[in-house]
């Protein structure tokens, strides 16, 4: 009699298995995947970086682009936040279901090689993210206490908004 009921519930199980959708067969599943930044070889200059970063902060913080965001985060990603994990896929599954939903107010975005400052404000508060590149990607971020530097040159801050 149990060796009916196992092999009842392994058939039932196996259509069940068939019928669930899957990231080829879900389109919302497979917007659910993310894809990470490779780190280039040989790295950009400079320079490179500077315009991946201004890219990097139109997509996150200006048309709120998760996906396009997250094209530039390296998938080993150092998170310095004690409440959050290490890895993108960590930030871009907390992210992604209320990113775009957001209000934010950009108060200011910097790059210093090879670092990057995105200062805005949210329902989260006045918010200050630091970010580290390497090889074209974004390997660390910090955003506990952080600051935009203050020894800045007119000009090198881009100064979005004065609220």
């Amino acid at each position: 009699m149990h060796l009916i009921t196992i092999v009842v519930a392994a058939l039932t199980a196996g259509r069940l298995m068939w019928a669930m959708p899957t990231p080829e067969s879900d389109p919302e599943m497979l917007r659910a995947r993310a894809t990470f930044c490779e780190k280039m070889n040989p790295p950009p200059s400079e320079e490179e970086t500077a315009t991946r970063f201004a890219e990097f902060a139109d997509a996150f913080i200006f048309e709120k682009d998760i996906d396009a965001a997250f094209s530039y985060i390296a998938p080993e990603y150092i998170n310095h936040n004690p409440a959050a994990q290490n890895g993108a896929q960590f930030v871009y599954d907390l992210l992604k279901p209320f990113w775009a939903s957001q209000n934010i107010t950009v108060l200011g975005t910097l790059y210093r090689h090879p670092q990057g400052w995105l200062n805005y404000r949210s329902a989260f508060g006045t918010i200050v993210d630091r970010y580290r590149w390497d090889g074209g990607c974004i390997v660390e971020h910090w955003d506990s206490g952080e600051q935009m530097p203050t020894d800045v040159t007119p000009g090198e801050i881009l100064e979005i908004d004065d609220e």
